[in-house]
């Protein structure tokens, strides 16, 4: 098994590994295709802890090559689609069958190997079958469509109300369609001219520049005073929280979505207090990947404008360097395996 492994801050290999046995309740994946993010560019930095070596990557369409003893759903020649972490098997949620909420889960690609690699063998409870119709390259995003979906469900975003999205990454651009999808009314704040381009790309009609615009004012002005419903903060965006409660309204709700891993955040409390904001955290897909695979074959989402290019196998340790000395990349790089 041919494999990249990080051993140290920008150090990555080509290695040559033993095959892995299935064992049960596990499949072997041919991997077809991998995404890069901010997590594996993270890890490759060392700005994030892992255990290394490390093989990185987290998200992987790939085809099931072979299937272990007592796997039912899944057969030779299935195409699927891995989820973000690695379920233990052995907690409370994992007893009931909510492999999605396992409380010791271990993310690919940090605490455990990721799919940067010809074969992998994963759980089969760890990844999702996808339709014919679904091309690899969309398949890619349905963690960050299933993250998306989660935050619209803890928001409770109803229809008609409006949702402030500070962030224009990858997950704020899909949340922003399928706020769409639901009927909501997505505004999109972000510093980078492009990054709201993209989302303007994606149908997303309300887009502010924050170095450019009074973002305040821009928004008094598009919610009639009332300020947004709704406000979910991309940690990942490395803009200013203490904004976003002024662009909510009293009693709203304000979500902080993903991971930080290079910046600080950094607050002042007393207004989400005063206002009666409710703060939620986000950082999971929960039992959405059903209902993401469904909206990326429908094309309910659509993700053309997010990735900036494909790139070969043999590819990966310049795309890694490249990407690790870029101030936070937007646009996801794809790997064809």
């Amino acid at each position: 098994m041919k494999a990249y492994r990080i051993h140290a801050p920008h150090t990555i290999t080509l290695d040559e590994m033993d095959a892995i046995p299935v064992g049960d309740n596990c499949v072997k994946l041919k991997n077809l295709m991998c995404g890069i993010s901010n997590t594996d560019v993270s890890v490759f930095k060392g700005k994030l802890p892992a255990q290394y070596p490390i093989i990185p990557v987290r998200q992987c369409v790939g085809f099931v090559s072979e299937v272990g003893a007592n796997v039912s759903g899944l057969s030779r020649g299935n195409r699927v689609v891995t989820y973000p972490q690695a379920s233990c098997h052995s907690c409370s949620a994992c007893k009931d069958g909510k492999f999605y909420y396992c409380e010791k889960a271990m993310g690919f690609g940090k605490t455990e190997n990721g799919f940067m690699s010809d074969f992998s063998v994963v759980s089969a409870n760890d990844v999702y079958a996808i339709p014919e119709r679904l091309k690899d390259e969309d398949a890619i995003f349905t963690e960050h469509t299933a993250a998306a979906i989660n935050v619209m469900n803890k928001l409770d975003i109803d229809k008609g109300d409006q949702i402030i999205i500070v962030g224009a990454t990858v997950v704020g651009i899909i949340l922003a369609q399928v706020a769409i999808y639901y009927q909501a009314v997505p505004i999109v704040v972000d510093m980078r001219e492009d990054l709201l381009d993209a989302a303007f790309r994606a149908g997303v009609y309300y887009t502010i520049n924050s170095v450019k615009d009074d973002v305040g004012k821009k928004i008094t002005s598009i919610t009639g005073g009332h300020m947004a419903d709704a406000c979910a903060y991309l940690l990942s965006s490395a803009m200013p929280l203490q904004n976003v409660f002024d662009y909510t309204c009293r009693r709203g709700k304000i979500a902080l979505v993903g991971h930080s891993y290079d910046n600080e955040i950094k607050c002042n409390l007393a207004s989400l207090v005063e206002k009666n904001l409710e703060l939620i955290s986000i950082n999971e897909c929960g039992k959405n990947y059903p209902s993401a695979i469904n909206m990326l074959a429908n094309h309910t989402v659509s993700v053309d404008m997010l990735y900036d290019k494909i790139v070969s196998f043999a590819d990966v340790p310049q795309v890694m360097e490249e990407l690790s000395s870029e101030d936070g990349f937007a646009a996801k790089v794809l790997v064809k395996m």
